[in-house]
């Protein structure tokens, strides 16, 4: 009995064990059908793509044509190149048409920026001042955002700084909504809003322990005047914005 016991055991322990089949389920024991993998894969490489579309857009500028003859007067002396919107300017191809088929994306997602704002020199950073006036020119409200002072919680206050960063960029029309908005918010006949570049301190300003918010370290950009009754077209839909003077 003792020796059939025995190599019953022996026979047993001599079986190779039977190999474990890998389960095609999920740790959570839901199963990753092929066409889930796919579609995840998809959409992971598509959001990494439009990560990389913005920064590499703005990194780009339009380019004159080989061998373009710059406009002169008739004495020579150079004529201002024409504007970089126009026909004369080639774009590049493969970043422009990868911005305008992620637009909605980049815009719903807020990756429509660079990232040159984080480079060893930025440049500054940007406001909008503005000026209400009632039908006789007397000045109703005045302001400018961002303001630490009326723009609470922080995330509130970064909101209207990134407004004021992109104004410039989104065209002319863009600020003029704005004047717009402030003449009916706050029941003025006109208004003027002005777009400022906020400087930081150079090296020797800092050793003469110029103030941060010293007058010398703000610069407008762009003036507009909007009055009431006018038509302001805003401009269809967004494009990846470049902070001017502060990189992209």
């Amino acid at each position: 009995m003792a020796k059939n016991n025995q190599s019953r055991q022996g026979q047993a322990d001599s079986d190779p064990a039977e190999p474990k089949k890998k389960s095609s389920r999920s740790s959570s024991g839901v199963p990753w059908h092929p066409v889930w993998r796919w579609l995840i894969s998809l959409l992971l490489i598509l959001h990494l793509t439009a990560v990389f579309v913005a920064p590499w857009d703005l990194s780009t500028d339009p380019a004159l044509p080989p061998g373009y003859v710059p406009p002169a007067d008739a004495q020579g002396k150079p004529l201002p190149l024409p504007p970089r919107d126009s026909t004369v300017w080639q774009q590049p191809v493969v970043p422009r048409k990868l911005r305008e088929f992620f637009r909605h994306y980049l815009n719903l997602a807020y990756l429509n920026h660079g990232y040159q704002f984080f480079a060893p020199d930025p440049a500054g950073s940007n406001l909008i001042r503005y000026h209400v006036y009632d039908s006789g020119g007397a000045e109703i409200a005045a302001g400018q955002f961002p303001d630490l002072d009326d723009q609470w919680p922080r995330l509130f206050y970064h909101r209207h700084m990134m407004l004021a960063a992109q104004t410039g960029d989104m065209g002319e029309e863009s600020g003029r909504l704005y004047a717009r908005h402030l003449m009916e918010r706050h029941g003025g006949q006109s208004s003027r809003v002005e777009w400022v570049l906020h400087r930081l301190l150079s090296p020797q300003q800092v050793i003469d322990e110029t103030p941060l918010d010293a007058e010398s370290t703000y610069v407008v950009l762009a003036e507009i005047r909007e009055t009431a009754g006018s038509t302001a077209n805003p401009s269809v839909g967004e494009l990846p914005v470049a902070i001017p003077g502060a990189g992209r």
